[in-house]
């Protein structure tokens, strides 16, 4: 049984849950042992800069200021990002590491200081990518990578030459680390291509081991490095064992240890429990877990660690073999010969001009074959990333034991984020500005870079992370798809901690303040005002879309979106079958979510749970709707192809169905129930793009073609209304107008089929919030508690701007003189949203909330004197006031005899702020020094339902609560 939260207290409100995110913390980032060393001190002067201006200061002055604001806990990680402005370790590796005895001492001597002032530590002790130094030492074991290379092959003779970079040194957020070459091995075979598709068919029973002919070439033909990665140019060849057949292939193999754990390991639970034994012994105070990029051991850089533009490693440690060979088979013992499969855009030494094309291995010829492979590498990808994870969420679980309570660990998952860090065509186009959509420029994504890192999964990951979020809109990717903020809320839905972040950095402030407006509508870590009347909560939505989790195991260049899309949450299908269910009323539960309409993006291997699902919902009177490849296999590995075309009536005849025809340039055109629905151009011609023509069966109905390929069908199901919705093709959507022109063939499609409701209140007029978004020139998103939020859209203006983290202001006024904003005023005029009519001026984001009374008790908005809601006016102010929140403190939040109101002013003139019928007599005071703390008395007056406000410097920018007297 887990422990409780230790949740803050103040004397008027405390903060459990979502609110504690608002509780201060202090930190001291690392970026050398050395660091380390002097803070032995606690006097000492240690350089903790964060940003070019010089941060100077002792372990005691730390403690001191974080006190005197109420801060209990202290961050205190090591971050190599932060060494570009201070002198840190370099590529040396680090000595001092979270599972040695060394840095465990030295971490005892901070604790027992800090305790001194209340405070605990929130330690970097759980991170893949410091638990090595210590766990080889007690075990012998350490992490494995396989390094795949293919090559030509003679099988007259047997010779080979096959040059690759041998991985010498990776670097990342947690340091540099050394890689130890371990083993060299070669594979002969023969490859055939399958005729009109990019695959190539390679046996594996006839895959055979010629290592006993293999040598390396002394030397290297070059060195690369690139920050702390370093790598060299060494050629393997080898010559005889021409008796294996005729196998003009090879694949050359190296394996490589590297200071991580074998997390597959029956030492490892041990090992991680133990070590947090250690910590308690030593008289640690834990008070959080640093979670930031929690990925396995790998390099950081992007784009600049590849074999012929591939990433060619895979984490093979020996107890994987093991763990994969019980649960799939025997063949899997030894995997060397099994990276032949993830060997992919490898041809360069072909005389043709297909040696410049991109091409993977497949198991076989047939169609099944094909998707056994992927099926294959799904497994690896599965079985990788979520043995890490429950690895590490029962080190925290264990160490919440030890601490006697919850340890919050906030963060994201990857170190990179698919599209932000997607690579590209070189282009004098700004390069984000490419990055909206699938086009001829796309060349590869990183995501495969994060799958084989252990850290692609957002929702795997959610059961470690507090609340979880994301970095997508970082170094001046700006997100105007939303698709990071429909990711926050996605993920914040199903964590135990329901409220994630959407965050952003690398652009002028004016920018983040548009974004900022953005991600107060979603509830995406809302400003403190709009959490307040939004309840911590994210923004609510009736379609659920399926998180392609499983593209990249068909072609790995991809990424994990389909279609960035900010009108629906997301759910991986392993998530949504462990926490879904379908009601009576046709609708699927997610926790406290409710869903109307279900959408597969890209789901080549959907489980016999999820088909289950999927037929129960259409059956209750719910919509399903599949996009992309029919699926050929369960992800048990048994067939589904009968019961997929039973559910959405129709056949898959063609002899493409697995992987589909490529028909860049042509058009789908729709017709029947989606007749009315612009056409869509298809944009490529790679396995995101292809097309899968369908037979129709006698009760569906044709609502799609591409030329006299049928590739969109509707079946009715039922008397409740169900609908199974057939797509064979990519529908696209991309508000940002990344192409010239908007594309919005999802909303469309779900707008035909009723997924976006109106709420009823004015007739026919749809006033659904996400309706209204793709509609109007603002926003608008509702939540659970009622709430309504509108800013205005910033969807069409490029980026283009420097995206480093700290700003130069001369650069940004210029950019932002050459490129003029649009305005950032938000004038409503009787818009109708959510059963609510709204007239309200002001700038960035506004939120209201009302009572069943229709009464206005919750209100967020700046730059504005009044709100006018269902014809009520609400004057505020005789002029602007620069910012004003207010709402009930929740119930979450109460102490006995603490607030049940809270004001937030920051204006030059007085303000009035109604309050609802039945609220008791008030006293206002001001928050103190630490939150939640009473402060000076607030001078106020009440009269006709509303309290007035004489404002002073010394009552704005902090909560003023309302106490009963």
């Amino acid at each position: 049984m887990r422990p409780e939260e230790d949740v803050y207290q103040g004397e008027l409100v405390r903060y459990p849950g979502p609110w504690g995110f608002n509780i201060p913390r202090s930190h001291i980032i690392l970026v050398s042992d050395e660091q380390l060393e002097q803070l032995q001190d606690p006097d000492a002067l240690v350089d903790l800069s964060l940003s070019p201006k010089k941060d100077l200061r002792s372990l005691r002055q730390v403690c001191e200021q974080a006190a005197a604001r109420g801060a209990r806990t202290l961050m205190f990680a090591f971050d190599h990002f932060w060494n570009q402005y201070r002198e840190g370790q370099g590529n040396k590796p680090r000595e001092l590491l979270p599972d040695t005895d060394e840095y465990i001492s030295r971490i005892a001597v901070v604790s027992h200081f800090v305790q001194q002032f209340g405070i605990g530590l929130e330690l970097s002790l759980l991170s893949p990518l410091e638990l090595g130094k210590g766990f080889r030492r007690a075990t012998g074991e350490t992490g494995k990578w396989m390094h795949v290379r293919e090559g030509i092959r003679d099988p007259s003779t047997g010779a080979f030459s096959v040059q690759l970079w041998r991985q010498k040194r990776w670097g990342n957020n947690k340091g540099a680390f050394d890689v130890e070459l371990e083993s060299v091995r070669a594979f002969a075979f023969e490859e055939k291509q399958i005729g009109g598709t990019h695959l190539f068919a390679v046996a594996r029973d006839e895959i055979r081991e010629i290592t006993d002919c293999v040598e390396m070439d002394p030397g290297c033909t070059g060195v690369f490095s690139a920050g702390d990665y370093l790598a060299e140019r060494v050629s393997i060849r080898g010559n005889g064992m021409a008796d294996v057949g005729h196998l003009d292939r090879v694949a050359v193999v190296l394996t490589y240890r590297t200071p991580e754990m074998d997390y597959f390991s029956p030492s490892a639970t041990a090992f991680l429990r133990d070590l947090l034994e250690r910590y308690r012994k030593a008289g640690v105070k834990l008070n959080a877990l640093y979670a930031d990029e929690m990925h396995i051991q790998q390099d950081w850089g992007y784009f600049s660690h590849h074999d012929h533009g591939q990433l060619a490693l895979r984490y093979v440690s020996p107890h994987l073999e093991r763990r994969f060979s019980d649960l799939f088979g025997r063949e899997y013992a030894d995997f060397a010969p099994w990276m032949v499969y993830f060997c992919s855009g490898q041809h360069d030494f072909l005389p043709t001009t297909g040696a410049a094309s991109f091409c993977q291995h497949v198991l076989g010829n047939t169609q099944d074959e094909v998707s056994a492979t992927f099926l294959f590498k799904r497994r690896y990808y599965h079985v990788l990333e979520g043995t890490v994870v429950d690895l590490m969420t029962d080190a925290k679980h264990y160490a919440e034991q030890l601490a006697g309570h919850t340890l919050p660990a906030r963060a994201h998952v990857t170190w990179a984020e698919s599209p932000t860090i997607d690579d590209s065509e070189p282009s004098p186009l700004p390069h984000y500005t490419q990055l909206y959509e699938y086009t001829q420029s796309f060349r590869w994504s990183n995501t495969v870079h994060q799958a084989a890192s252990a850290c692609q999964d957002y929702f795997r990951w959610n059961d470690f992370l507090t609340g979880g979020g994301n970095d997508h809109a970082e170094g001046g990717y700006a997100d105007r798809n939303y698709f990071a903020l429909a990711l926050a809320c996605s993920t914040g839905n199903l964590n135990e901690v329901p409220y994630a972040y959407a965050a952003h950095w690398g652009m002028p402030k004016e920018i983040a303040q548009r974004r900022s407006a953005l991600v107060d509508v979603f509830g995406a870590c809302a400003s403190p005002t709009f959490q307040a009347v939004e309840n911590s909560q994210h923004r609510a939505s009736s379609v659920l879309m399926l998180y392609p989790i499983d593209l990249v195991s068909v072609d790995e260049r991809f990424g994990s979106w389909v279609v960035q899309y900010g009108y629906a949450d997301f759910i991986t299908a392993e998530k949504l079958c462990e926490l879904g269910r379908v009601t009576a009323t046709g609708e699927i539960a997610v926790k406290n979510r409710r869903y109307r309409t279900l959408v597969a993006l890209f789901e080549p291997f959907p489980s016999e749970q999820l088909v289950f699902l999927m037929e129960r919902l259409v059956n209750q009177g719910g919509r399903v709707v599949w996009s992309g490849t029919p699926p050929l296999l369960h992800a048990e590995g048994t067939p589904v192809r009968q019961a997929w075309e039973r559910l959405f009536g129709v056949t898959c005849e063609h002899k493409a169905a697995a992987t589909g025809l490529p028909v860049p340039g042509r058009t789908v055109r729709f017709c029947g129930q989606f007749d009315g629905i612009p056409a869509q151009t298809i944009l490529t011609n790679t396995v995101i793009d292809h097309i899968y023509p369908f037979g129709i069966g006698g009760e569906s109905e044709v609502v799609a073609k591409v030329g006299e390929w049928v590739v969109g069908s509707i079946r009715s199901a039922g008397t409740r209304g169900g609908k199974a919705v057939a797509l064979g093709f990519r529908p696209r959507d991309d508000q940002s107008k990344s192409l010239g022109d908007e594309v919005r063939t999802w909303f469309e499609i779900l707008v035909k089929l009723g997924s976006y409701p109106p709420s009823g209140s004015f007739g026919e007029v749809n006033d659904n919030p996400e309706y209204f978004s793709r509609t109007k020139p603002w926003l608008a998103q509702t939540f659970p508690n009622g709430a309504i939020a509108v800013a205005p859209h910033f969807r069409t203006y490029e980026e283009g701007w420097h995206g480093g983290f700290h700003r130069d202001d001369e650069a940004d006024r210029k950019w932002l003189n050459d490129h003029p904003l649009p305005s950032n005023e938000i004038c409503l005029e009787q818009e109708l949203i959510h059963g609510v009519r709204l007239t309200y001026r002001g700038e960035g984001a506004v939120a209201v909330r009302l009572n069943g009374a229709g009464d206005l008790i919750a209100f967020s908005g700046s730059a504005c004197s009044g709100v006018t809601v269902n014809d009520r006016s609400f004057v505020f102010s005789d002029q602007r006031v620069r910012h004003l929140g207010w709402s009930p403190v929740p119930p979450e939040q109460r102490v006995p005899g603490g607030a049940v109101f809270q004001v937030w002013i920051d204006s030059d003139r007085d303000v009035s702020v109604p309050v609802p019928a039945g609220l008791p007599p008030l006293r206002w005071w001001c928050q103190g020094p630490k939150p939640g703390c009473r402060g000076v008395p607030v001078t106020t007056s009440r009269t006709d339902g509303a309290v007035h406000f004489q404002v002073h410097e010394g009552i704005c920018r902090t909560w003023i609560f309302g106490v009963p007297e």
